[in-house]
C-alpha cells in the first residue's frame, strides 16, 4: 500500500523543520516574506493558517495579541 502526502501536509512538514533550523519567533509576516522569497505559496493567509494549524498540532505556541501573534516551538518554552 502506498501513502501519498497531500501538497498541505508537505508544506506543514517543511515548515516546521524551517522553524525547528531557525528558532525564534515566527510570524505570518516573517513566514510570507520567506515563501514570496524562495517561490513558495505567497498568500499571506496561507502563512497565517500553517501556523495556527502546527499549534493545533501541539508544536508551536501562540503568544501575544491577535493583530501581533507570533508562534514558537513547545520545545522553546519548555527549555526555559
Amino acid at each position: 500500500m502506498t501513502t501519498t502526502i497531500s501538497s498541505r501536509e508537505a508544506r506543514l512538514a517543511t515548515l516546521l523543520n524551517q522553524i525547528r533550523s531557525q528558532p525564534g519567533q515566527w510570524t505570518a509576516g516573517r513566514l510570507h516574506r520567506r515563501r514570496r522569497a524562495s517561490g513558495g505559496p505567497v498568500q499571506r493567509g496561507t502563512a497565517r493558517r500553517d501556523l495556527v494549524e502546527l499549534e493545533r498540532r501541539g508544536h508551536l505556541i501562540g503568544c501575544g495579541p491577535t493583530d501581533g501573534r507570533y508562534y514558537v516551538l513547545r520545545d522553546e518554552v519548555a527549555a526555559r
